[in-house]
C-alpha cells in the first residue's frame, strides 16, 4: 500500500504525509493505551474462499455467498470464528447444505461444526450475507454537489477491512486461493484477482464475471473493482497487462502507465522469480482514500496520478506504480505474518521504487530520492522515534508512518551498500525464492542474508530495525600538513529510549585532493567519539562523508571546501550537502556561489537545494541571487527557487511573485509554489494574488490548495471567510483539507469572537465524509487548542472507522489538553523569532553594504 503526497512533491510516492504529519504530532509513540498485539492464532488451514456477490452501485449495496474451504490444524475442531462488521447474516451451511448454528457478536462470526473435525479432513461452510458497507467496499456516485462524479465501487482491505464486505478470516497470516463471480448491471465492468476465466450475461441487463486466483494470498489482497473504464492494453513475456482509467482518459493513461511492463522485468530480474500471477492490472479509481493498493495481480490507485499533458511537465506516477508492482513480490508473494513486520512489505516497495528509478532515470535521481527519504523520515524523527519492528500501537495503521516506509526503505539500501551489489542481490533472491507463498517475520530476512553471504548481522538489525533512532554526529576536520593526513573527530551525540549510545557505523569518505585526483576511502565508527587519520598524496579542496547512511551530520568545514564541493563534486549528495552547509553561512562568495549553482548545477536537484538554501540565507544579496534565478529552465528548480522568494519580506520579493501569478508558468506547481510563497512575504499584494490564485483551475487543484497555504502565512483575517467557504462540502476535496489548515492558521491571530465561529465551523468536520477534510479539521482544532471540540474529538476516537482518524482525535485531544498557556507561550516565541530573523537579515545587509566599499584585500 502507498500512501499519499499528491500535492506538490517531486516524488509522488503517493503515501499518506498529510494524514501521518497529524498522526506524529505531539510526538509520542506509542500513545497512552497502546498495547502490545500479537499474531492472531489459527484453527484451520484456509484453502479456497469462493465469493458469488452482486452489486448494486445505485444501491450501494452488496449481497450474495462466501464458501470456505479448509482443513482444522488439529483433531476435534468443533467451530470456527470468521470476521464480520455490520453485515447482515441470512444463514449458514454446510458444503452439503446442512443448517449450521451460528452466532454473531463483536464483530465474530461464530459457526458450530455440526460435529468434531479432524486434521486433515475438508470441510466447506458456506454463508448467505448482504449489507451496505461503510469500510471496505466504497461506492462512489454523484449527488447535488458533485453531480461530475462516475458510478464506481471498489474494495480496499488492508489492514483487516475485508471483514466489512464479506464474512472472513481477516488477518494476515493465512493464505487461501480465491475465486469470485461478480454481478453488476451494464454497463458496468469487474477487474479482480487473477485469471478472468468468463463473463456471463443474465437477465436484466446483468452479468456476472468470473475470476480466478490460484496462487494463496492473504485477505485483505482480495478486490473487486467496478465500473466503466477504458482499457489500455500491454504485455510482459507473455503476461497480459491491463491498465483500466476513466472513459475519455486514454492518452492520459497510456502516458501514466507507460513503463509498467518495464518494472515487471526489472523486478523479476532482480528477485529470481518471474512475475508470478496470471495477469496484471492496475485501475485508476475516484476517492481512493491511498495512493494505490497492490491487491494480488489486481493494483488500485488514485486518480490524482493521472496527470495531464501540463501536469506532466514534471510529474509522473512512475514511483506510485513500482511502489505496487514491487509489492506483487514483497507484499503479495511473501506478506508479513502480522503488522509488527510490515516494513517487509512497505520498506521493500520503497526500496524497490528508489531502485527503478535509478534503473530508469539514473544515478543522480536515485541518490536524490534517497536524500529525499531520508528528509522524510528525520521530519517525523523529530516528533518520535520508534523501531521499525514494534507490536505496541492501537491500530495497524498507526505504524504506517515514515519508520515503516522511508526507514525501513532506507535500510535496505544500507544493506545494498554495505553487502555491495553481487551479494545484496544474492541475498534477496534467496529470501524471495525460499519464503515464497509463506507468511515472513524480520529473522527470515536476517537469516536469508547470513546464508547468502556468511555474514553476521545481528549488530545490524539490532540497531536499525529493533531499535529506535539514527546517528547524530557532529564532527571536525583538520588538515595536518606534517603529516600528510586528513584529521577527522566524529562523536555521535543521539540521545533517546532505547536509542542506541553508540552505532556501528561503516562509512565511505572521498577526498578530492589540490591535484584534482579523488581519493576515496572508508571508515567505521564503533565507539561513541573517535578520532580518523587519512593519510592523502595532497590537502584536499573537500571532503564527502557518505550521503546514503541514514544519519545527521554537523561537519565543520571551512566555507572554501564547502564552495569547492558545490562546484565539483560528481556525487549529487555531496553537492546537495554543501548547499544546505553554504546556507548557514552569509558572505558574499557563498551567496555568489549558491547563486550560480541554482542556475548552472547539472541537476535540478542541486539547483533547487542552492534556491532553498540562499532563502535560508535572508540577504538582500542572497535575494538578488535568487531573482536571477527564477526562470530557471527545470520546472522542478523553478518551482523550489521560486518558493525560497516566500522568504524575504521584501516587496521587490512580492512583486516577482505577483508578476509569476499574472502571467503564469508552464508548470502548474511553479504557479502552485508562487501563491505559498506570496503570503509568506506579508506583502500588501499578497492577499488580492491569493484571492485571484484561487479562480485557477489546476492539475488535483494544487494552486489552490498553496494559496490557502499562503492565506495562512499571511495572517491576514480577510482570509478566515474563504477558508470557511472552501472547506465546506461541494468544494473540490483536495482544497478542503487545505482550507481547514489555513483556519487553523488564521485562527491564532483573530479575536475570541472570530476564533469560537471558527471553530463552531471546523468541529462538525470531524464527522465529514471524506477522512482528509476529517483529519485537517482536527489538526486545526489541536492547532487552536480549541477544548471546546474535546467531546467531539473524544467521540471521534471511539467512532471513527479508518484508523488515521482515531489516532489524529488521539492526538489532537491530548495535545489540547496538555496545552494550558503553553499555546500563547508558543505564538509569542513565533512572534519574537519572526522579528529576530528580519533584525537579522537587517544587519547582514548592512555588512554587506559595508563590506562592498571596502577594497577587496579589507574585506
Amino acid at each position: 500500500m502507498s500512501h499519499e503526497d499528491y500535492l506538490l512533491d517531486a516524488r509522488l510516492t503517493c503515501r499518506a504525509y498529510g494524514e501521518q504529519e497529524a498522526a506524529a504530532a505531539d510526538g509520542l509513540f506509542p500513545l497512552p493505551g497502546d498495547k502490545p498485539r500479537y499474531p492472531r492464532d489459527r484453527v484451520a488451514d484456509i484453502k479456497h474462499v469462493r465469493l458469488d456477490v452482486q452489486l448494486d452501485l445505485d444501491a450501494k449495496r452488496i449481497t450474495g455467498r462466501v464458501a470456505h474451504t479448509f482443513t482444522p490444524l488439529n483433531d476435534g475442531l468443533t467451530g470456527l470464528d470468521l470476521d464480520a462488521v455490520d453485515l447482515e447474516i441470512a444463514g449458514v451451511t454446510s458444503g452439503k447444505g446442512a443448517a449450521l448454528a451460528h452466532s454473531l457478536s463483536d464483530s465474530r462470526l461464530h459457526i458450530e461444526l455440526g460435529s468434531a473435525k479432524n486434521s486433515g479432513e475438508e470441510e466447506t461452510i458456506v454463508i448467505d450475507f448482504a449489507g451496505s458497507p461503510r469500510r471496505g467496499l466504497y461506492f462512489i456516485a454523484p449527488d447535488a454537489n458533485y453531480p461530475w462524479k462516475r458510478l464506481e465501487a471498489w474494495t480496499q482491505g488492508q489492514d483487516e477491512d475485508s471483514r466489512h464486505w464479506f464474512p472472513c478470516y481477516d488477518y494476515p497470516n493465512e493464505m487461501a486461493t480465491t475465486e469470485l463471480h461478480v454481478s453488476v448491471r451494464e454497463p458496468f465492468i469487474v477487474i479482480s484477482n487473477g485469471e478472468l476465466r468468463g463473463v456471463d450475461s443474465g437477465s436484466g441487463g446483468m452479468r456476472t464475471y468470473h475470476w480466478h486466483q490460484d496462487v494463496p494470498h492473504v485477505t485483505y489482497l482480495t478486490s473487486i473493482v467496478a465500473g466503466e473504464f477504458a482499457e489500455i492494453s500491454d504485455e510482459w513475456d507473455g503476461i497480459p497487462i491491463r491498465s483500466y482509467v476513466p472513459v475519455n482518459r486514454e492518452e492520459d493513461g497510456r502516458a501514466l502507465v507507460k513503463n509498467t511492463a518495464e518494472m515487471m522485468k526489472l523486478f523479476s530480474e532482480r528477485t529470481g522469480i518471474r512475475y508470478p500471477y496470471a495477469k496484471y492490472s492496475q485501475a485508476v479509481v475516484q476517492d481512493f482514500i491511498f495512493g494505490g493498493m497492490e491487491n494480488v495481480s489486481a493494483t488500485t490507485v488514485t486518480d490524482l496520478i493521472l496527470f495531464d499533458e501540463r501536469a506532466r511537465l514534471d510529474q509522473d506516477g512512475d514511483y506510485l506504480l513500482a511502489h505496487e508492482i514491487a509489492h506483487q513480490w514483497f507484499g503479495d508473494l511473501l506478506t508479513c505474518r502480522d503488522w509488527s513486520h510490515g516494513w517487509l512489505n512497505e520498506g521493500f516497495a520503497t526500496f524497490f521504487e528508489l531502485h527503478f528509478s535509478e534503473h530508469r532515470k539514473g544515478r543522480d535521481e536515485f541518490l536524490y530520492a534517497v536524500q529525499t527519504e531520508i528528509d522524510s523520515y528525520l521530519s517525523e524523527a523529530g516528533t518520535y522515534r520508534r523501531p521499525i519492528v514494534t507490536n505496541v500501537y492501537n491500530a495497524p495503521l498507526d505504524i504506517f508512518d515514515r519508520h515503516l516506509y522511508e526507514k525501513g526503505g532506507l535500510v535496505l539500501n544500507m544493506l545494498r551498500v554495505m553487502l555491495g551489489e553481487t551479494l545484496f542481490w544474492k541475498s534477496i533472491r534467496r529470501y524471495a525464492l525460499s519464503r515464497r507463498g509463506s507468511s515472513v517475520v524480520t529473522p527470515d530476512l536476517q537469516r536469508a542474508i547470513e546464508e547468502s553471504t556468511g555474514r553476521n548481522l545481528d549488530w545490524f538489525f539490532d540497531q536499525w530495525v529493533f531499535s529506535p533512532g539514527h546517528p547524530e554526529i557532529e564532527g571536525s576536520y583538520v588538515w595536518d600538513e606534517t603529516s600528510k593526513s586528513a584529521k577527522l573527530a566524529l562523536k555521535q551525540t543521539q540521545t533517546g529510549d532505547k536509542v542506541p549510545e553508540t552505532f556501528r557505523l561503516p562509512l565511505r569518505l572521498s577526498f578530492r585532493l589540490e591535484s584534482g585526483e579523488t581519493q576515496a576511502t572508508s571508515i567505521e565508527m564503533t565507539e561513541r567519539e573517535q578520532t580518523f587519520y587519512i593519510p592523502l598524496a595532497s590537502k584536499p579542496k573537500w571532503i564527502n562523508l557518505d550521503g546514503e547512511v541514514l544519519k545527521t551530520l554537523k561537519l565543520e568545514r571551512p566555507a572554501e571546501m564547502l564552495r569547492a564541493q558545490l562546484v565539483e563534486d560528481e556525487n549529487v549528495l555531496g553537492r546537495v550537502d554543501a548547499a544546505r552547509a553554504l546556507g548557514k553561512q552569509s558572505d558574499r562568495e557563498s551567496i555568489a556561489a549558491l547563486g550560480k549553482a541554482a542556475r548552472e548545477d547539472a541537476f535540478w536537484g542541486v539547483q533547487a537545494e542552492a534556491g532553498k538554501a540562499l532563502g535560508a540565507i535572508r540577504s538582500n544579496a542572497a535575494m538578488e541571487e535568487i531573482l536571477a534565478s527564477i526562470e530557471v529552465p527545470h520546472p522542478k528548480a523553478r518551482r523550489n527557487i521560486v518558493r525560497a522568494l516566500g522568504e524575504f519580506r521584501e516587496e521587490r520579493a512580492a512583486q516577482a511573485l505577483a508578476g509569476i501569478l499574472e502571467q503564469g508558468d508552464a508548470s502548474y506547481y511553479v504557479e502552485a509554489a508562487a501563491t505559498a510563497a506570496i503570503g509568506k512575504t506579508r506583502s500588501q499584494l499578497a492577499y488580492g494574488a491569493l484571492e485571484r490564485a484561487l479562480a485557477k483551475d489546476s492539475q488535483n487543484d494544487v494552486i489552490r490548495i498553496n494559496a490557502f497555504e499562503g492565506l495562512g502565512q499571511l495572517r491576514d483575517e480577510r482570509g478566515v471567510q474563504l477558508a470557511i467557504d472552501w472547506s465546506r462540502y461541494g468544494r473540490p476535496a483536495n482544497v478542503r483539507g487545505a482550507a481547514c489548515a489555513a483556519l487553523g492558521q488564521l485562527g491564532q491571530i483573530v479575536s475570541d469572537n472570530r476564533k469560537v465561529e471558527i471553530v463552531d465551523h471546523l468541529t462538525p468536520l470531524i464527522q465529514d465524509s471524506w477522512l482528509r477534510t476529517q483529519i485537517s479539521a482536527i489538526n486545526a482544532l489541536a492547532e487552536l487548542k480549541a477544548t471546546k471540540a474535546l467531546p467531539d474529538l473524544d467521540r471521534a476516537v471511539q467512532s471513527a472507522l479508518d484508523g488515521r482518524v482515531a489516532r489524529s482525535a488521539r492526538i489532537a485531544a491530548k495535545r489540547i489538553r496538555e496545552s494550558g498557556d503553553k499555546g500563547e507561550d508558543v505564538k509569542k516565541l513565533r512572534e519574537e523569532m519572526d522579528k529576530l530573523t528580519d533584525e537579522n537579515r537587517t544587519l547582514k545587509d548592512r555588512l554587506d553594504a559595508i563590506e562592498a566599499r571596502l577594497p577587496k584585500g579589507d574585506a
